[in-house]
């Protein structure tokens, strides 16, 4: 058989009025189909041929046939047009369908598989609909295995006869002509589905075979096609469209709004884009608003729950309890474990709050589609949340507790020593790391704060660290401030984690760099401390223009690091005495950034090398001295940030790009604000909102100078407060 006879193609839907036939009838019509004459029907039914004569004159009539050929062309059109789907449109599926298409035309056997709700069904029932040949569904989720063979019979039209060897029958009709025999959910079967499939394609070598399940059968001869949930994001993703196409009739405007859109976008996101869970949300959109919705969705996931659609799953409930049931003890346990940790995990995670062995049932909950793969290396997995959701429905607070006692004793293994090496490794590899562990540690400080747990000091002053040496996030930012305010976290802390935690910190809050400074002072004890303190005392003095007191509590530093020969403390002080000076006397402030430039290089950090040149750069561009020197540090900040993956030095390059004016700057000056929210970066969103008021008409620049003035005010930076006032007053 050429492939071409199994390609799926999108032909018009054939048409056939569907008669009423008995089911002797039928079993006769199915026996013409596969071209067997009177006396062979007659022999294999156990009647008379005159008995089939008449069953043949009915079809006959019913059918409007005259011959033979065209009872068995009349047989294949009622049996193309059995495969039903619903009316709703089928929406950013076309490659999944061509993949599925492929995969039919490689092999005899194709199953597609994939957690319950992502559409399996919907996928093999329009491939279905679209086959060149012919096409029988057999539903067996409530099947057991003794029955499978029985319901395809059905299917077929095939009457069941005693003594007759039930599965040949089945394997010799399926051998009359180009089947594709759809079993949808087959987990249940899986072993009497194999043995189907191995004697029907022994004796139907033109036959395919399309299964549906959450995991695949395991057959050597079985290719897996497996189907993922509907992308979120990129432009106009099918979640959205497919959100948008089910709501009812006046749920948006039409066509909808952009804020209609942020909304369902948000919606979707929540769900995963997992297609059950995105029409039990639209349904529920006739009774709420969709920023209603959005708002209860990121609670929990009960409103959908309470929606009852037509359909094989009512509600998210019954289709992953149907999941769940399939699963043994272990496998129930170790999913429980998983859905309690905060948010992706690797293997070594996986097994650090489980058990050891658990290998193995991690990789049976990935083949039934329970845990997904997300990438990454190592392969990092996840449930869906709406997964995760029932699952922790069903967990123990006691054994959730005990999951993220093990998540932050794991994560605080692995991220202290990464810290202490930090400054030292500005590699891809370690940006990489980076990324996975920060929001990992984010989660991790969250909870041992919550919880009192000896682990939240040194979670947090490594997540400082981090955030300093390779980029802040605003979640990290705030998290690390709910820190920095709880006096009975602090009250443990070394001067040492107190400058780690300021340090993070001088992005969004100074009140509370401030006030770890203050503490740090109080409880520094031999050398080390009062150096970090001291360190801590000048950055907090500098940020908030104290210029007299930063100059004085840096100088004590200096000394103390050049008594301990402290290449990384002298430059650290060296680099925040330029930061206090620069904007009553930005030349020295030059010469202090260069100086820290050096002892940054000695000490073999190329970070902050790159950061104290960023800031000789500004320093410049503010003060309109030597601009073509700006120039070109801004354009060497850009090449390191390119090469190190920094994408907040490659923005803090940008923004001295945009004060010099350069038309080449490497963001735009709306994309910088978006980037410097993203990082919690307070102190240089504010320069870029002022940067746009200035290039905007005067109508346009009074909100966002609000703007800036209300994060000036939330950073406490009085000096700016000052300057946006001013230009308030300007502006009317």
């Amino acid at each position: 058989m050429s492939t071409d006879a199994v390609r799926p193609s999108r032909v018009e839907d054939v048409t056939v009025s569907n008669p009423r036939l008995t089911p002797r009838e039928r079993a006769v019509l199915a026996a013409i189909e596969r071209r067997l004459n009177n006396p062979e029907i007659a022999s294999e039914m156990f009647i008379s041929v005159r008995t089939v004569e008449s069953h043949v004159a009915s079809l006959r009539r019913k059918l409007a046939a005259e011959t033979r050929a065209e009872l068995m062309s009349a047989s294949i059109a009622m049996r193309e047009t059995s495969v039903r789907v619903p009316d709703d449109a089928f929406v950013g599926r076309d490659a999944d369908l061509d993949r599925l298409g492929a995969a039919v035309d490689a092999r005899h056997w194709v199953t597609v598989t994939g957690p319950g709700g992502v559409g399996k069904t919907r996928l093999a029932l329009e491939f279905a609909r679209s086959f060149a040949g012919a096409p029988v569904v057999v539903e067996l989720e409530h099947a057991e295995p003794v029955d499978v063979v029985a319901r395809i019979s059905r299917a077929l039209d095939l009457e069941s006869t005693p003594g007759v060897d039930a599965l040949g029958a089945v394997a010799t009709s399926l051998g009359t002509r180009p089947y594709l025999l759809v079993l949808d959910n087959v987990d249940r079967v899986g072993a009497a589905v194999g043995e189907v499939v191995a004697r029907a394609s022994a004796l139907a070598p033109e036959l395919r075979v399309l299964t549906t399940s959450r995991t695949p059968i395991g057959d050597a001869g079985e290719q897996v096609v497996a189907l993922a949930p509907l992308p979120t994001d990129g432009a106009d993703p099918p979640a959205v469209a497919m959100f948008l196409e089910r709501l009812g009739p006046g749920a948006v405007s039409v066509p909808p709004s952009e804020a209609e859109r942020e909304q369902a976008a948000r919606i979707c996101a929540r769900l995963d884009g997992l297609p059950l869970a995105i029409e039990l949300a639209a349904s529920v959109a006739r009774h709420l608003s969709l920023a209603e919705l959005a708002e209860r969705l990121e609670r929990d996931f009960a409103t959908l729950d309470r929606a009852a659609p037509g359909g094989r799953h009512r509600t998210l409930e019954t289709a992953f309890e149907w999941s769940w049931d399939l699963l043994d003890p272990d496998e129930q346990e170790v999913l429980r474990r998983l859905a309690a940790l905060p948010r992706t995990f690797d293997m070594d995670l996986a097994l650090a709050v489980t058990h050891p062995g658990a290998g193995g049932t991690v990789v049976r909950l990935l083949d039934q589609s329970l845990i997904v793969a997300i990438g990454g290396s190592p392969r990092r997995f996840r449930l869906l949340e709406v997964l995760r959701d029932f699952v922790r429905a069903r967990t123990d607070d006691a054994l959730a507790r005990e999951v993220l006692e093990r998540h932050a004793t794991f994560i605080e293994a692995i991220v202290v020593p990464f810290a202490n090496r930090a400054r030292l490794d500005d590699s891809l590899e370690a940006m990489h790391t980076s990324e996975i562990l920060c929001p990992e540690v984010n989660a991790a400080v969250r909870w041992a704060r919550a919880t009192r747990h000896p682990s939240a000091l040194n979670l947090a002053s490594s997540l400082g660290i981090g955030i300093e040496q390779y980029g802040s996030d605003v979640d990290s930012v705030r998290t690390l401030a709910a820190v920095a305010h709880d006096a009975e976290v602090i009250v443990d802390a070394t001067p040492q984690q107190l400058l780690a935690l300021g340090t993070a910190l001088t992005f969004l809050d100074l009140d509370a760099v401030a006030e770890l400074a203050e503490r740090a002072l109080e409880i520094a004890g031999d050398d080390r401390e009062r150096l970090a303190a001291l360190h801590l005392a000048g950055m907090a003095a500098a940020y908030l223009d104290h210029e007299a007191i930063a100059l004085a509590r840096l100088g004590e530093a200096e000394e103390l690091a050049e008594a301990l020969h402290d290449r990384w403390e002298l430059a650290a002080t060296r680099q925040m005495r330029g930061v206090a000076l620069r904007r009553d006397s930005p030349e020295l402030a030059m010469v202090d950034f260069a100086a820290a430039m050096h002892d940054y290089g000695r000490a073999g950090d190329a970070m902050h090398v790159n950061n104290a040149r960023y800031m000789m750069a500004l320093t410049a561009a503010e003060a309109g001295i030597d601009l073509d020197r700006a120039v070109e540090l801004a354009a060497e900040c850009v090449d390191y940030a390119r090469a190190s993956h920094n994408e907040h030095e490659l923005a803090h390059a940008a923004m001295v790009q945009q004060l010099i004016g350069r038309a080449d700057a490497v963001l735009e000056l709306d994309e910088l604000a978006h980037e410097f929210q993203r990082f919690g970066d307070a102190r240089c969103w504010i320069r870029t909102l002022l940067m746009q008021a200035e290039r905007r008409p005067e109508s346009g620049r009074r909100d966002l100078l609000l703007e800036a003035l209300d994060l000036a005010r939330a950073v406490h930076d009085e000096r700016r407060e000052a300057v946006i006032l001013a230009k308030l007053a300007v502006a009317g």
